[in-house]
């Protein structure tokens, strides 16, 4: 029985600990797969200019040194530069810039986009963003929310993102129910889904 304890403990921990890692996995599988379907549909890769105009490409590199300021390789050979665009898209992700916020924190951190820029997640009737910025330890997410396509993206916080979907009973109470099993971008994706399709995001 002493020897057969301590085995049980063992495997029960790594069964806790298998789950865990998969259901990391489907939530990281799930959020690439959203902002997949977060881009727009038009053209594959383009920016839009600080005066409004776009520019269409064939291929939108982020391109990333710890000897030079991060930037757009449009085509391989045009330099395009954070502060010259206010959106952009590209063969991973739609992303607009921390300037055209209300609010939230300014970043400077460039992970997976230009720094300054956050990257669409879930686009429809409420579209949510996600901001990658620097505490200066770790890197944290930070969301923005906005309704509709022409809606003032705004820093979330609970009682905004309630406000927004109040119109939806269903989603209203996903949202608020204390017994969601998910981190914060599960339940803001979740919720969004629901609100924006009519039915929970499937786990793939």
């Amino acid at each position: 029985m002493k020897k057969t304890l301590p085995l049980a403990v063992l495997l029960i921990s790594s069964l806790a600990l298998f789950n865990s890692c998969a259901t990391s996995s489907v939530s990281v599988a799930q959020r690439k797969s959203d902002i997949e379907n977060s881009k727009e549909s038009s053209v594959a890769c383009f920016v839009q200019m600080n005066d409004g105009t776009i520019k269409n490409y064939n291929t939108l590199k982020l391109v990333t040194s710890a000897f030079s300021t991060p930037y757009l390789l449009a085509d391989g050979k045009t330099k395009i530069k954070a502060g010259e665009i206010t959106a952009y898209q590209n063969q991973d992700h739609y992303a607009v810039s921390q300037k055209t916020f209300c609010c939230g924190r300014k970043s400077h951190v460039a992970t997976e986009t230009l720094p300054g820029f956050a990257v669409r997640t879930v686009k429809g009737k409420i579209n949510i963003y996600c901001k990658k910025y620097y505490n200066g330890q770790v890197v944290i997410d930070e969301y923005f929310i906005q309704a509709g396509q022409n809606g003032q993206i705004m820093a979330y916080s609970p009682s905004l993102m309630s406000d927004m979907i109040k119109d939806n009973p269903e989603a209203y109470t996903l949202f608020t129910s204390k017994k969601f099993k998910g981190n914060l971008t599960e339940k803001l994706h979740a919720t969004a889904h629901l609100y924006n399709d009519g039915q929970l995001m499937s786990k793939k």
